[in-house]
């Protein structure tokens, strides 16, 4: 798994580190810690700059040092050859277990983080924004919803630190792929939570396929012991779900080509729903 962390210097993007360093140590991720600035030269940008250093430090001492797969050893002198038959002796660094860098990138920072996690074969970009139903950063007001709408792999938005204590993941397709089934089942460890699985239907009709994947991700979960709910709601309750009912949840959306929430709502409405949902919102594709 290829997680990218794209923050700012602001709390919501340590919220959002929080809970990539909990992801990380369940999954032992390769990590890319990602800044944006809009600056020419983005070195010279020092809030952005200073909080990725923090946020690096933050995470590699979430481990101890025997135990961190991303923290490089103390290396040993060898005999490394240069040239011409000379060999140089140098001190080589045993490597990391698992890849780990920090980046900072120029420009508009949805399109940046979307180009990283590209470039990057990203599996999951986690990113924060402000709390409330604007859902925004605070120097590119616009960005977690951009990049929520347009990004080709799965977005963890965290919107505020607080507990989670239900899992509440919504099926309108049948296809769902592994990977995302694993993905539920580490943040059900991670907040000790409980699942609500949601199958969502319209105008009372569901798919054979969704209902027949409804039974068998259910199934999956009680092989894992796992605490679940499965239900049946009409997509048009949707928006009520959101405004009435999340509340220390965490809300799970399957968005595939197939989806029956992409064709019900118009374009855009994936960013502008997560910017409703009053906590983190995790969308899979």
């Amino acid at each position: 798994m290829r997680i990218l962390f794209a923050g700012d210097e602001h709390p919501y993007s340590e919220y959002a580190l929080k809970e990539t360093i909990k992801l990380a140590m369940n999954t032992w991720a390769d990590v890319t810690l990602l800044g944006v600035s809009q600056a020419t030269n983005p070195a010279a940008d020092a809030p952005v700059g200073k909080a990725l250093r923090g946020y690096r430090d933050t995470f590699l001492n979430s481990w101890s040092r025997e135990d961190s797969p991303y923290i490089l050893g103390e290396g040993k002198y060898e005999w490394v050859p240069v040239k011409n038959g000379v060999v140089e002796e140098m001190k080589v660094l045993t490597g990391r277990k698992k890849d780990f860098k920090v980046r900072l990138r120029s420009g508009a920072p949805a399109r940046e983080i979307l180009s990283e996690s590209q470039e990057d074969g990203s599996d999951l970009i986690v990113l924060g924004c402000a709390k409330g139903d604007k859902c925004e950063w605070a120097n590119s007001l616009p960005a977690p919803q951009q990049v929520v709408d347009d990004a080709d792999c799965s977005v963890l938005l965290v919107k505020e630190q607080q507990p989670v204590t239900r899992i509440v993941a919504c099926l309108d397709q049948g296809y769902i792929s592994q990977e995302s089934l694993e993905m539920i089942n580490q943040m059900i460890t991670i907040h000790n939570a409980r699942l609500d699985l949601i199958g969502l239907s319209q105008n009372g009709d569901m798919e054979k396929s969704v209902y027949t994947r409804l039974i068998e991700i259910g199934d999956y979960y009680n092989d894992r012991q796992v605490e679940i709910n499965t239900r049946l709601m009409d997509i048009s309750d949707f928006e009520q779900l959101i405004a009435q009912e999340i509340k220390q949840d965490l809300l799970a959306l399957w968005l595939g080509k197939k989806s029956l929430l992409s064709r019900f709502f118009s374009r855009g409405w994936v960013g502008r729903f997560v910017s409703k949902c009053p906590t983190t919102v995790l969308v899979m594709r």
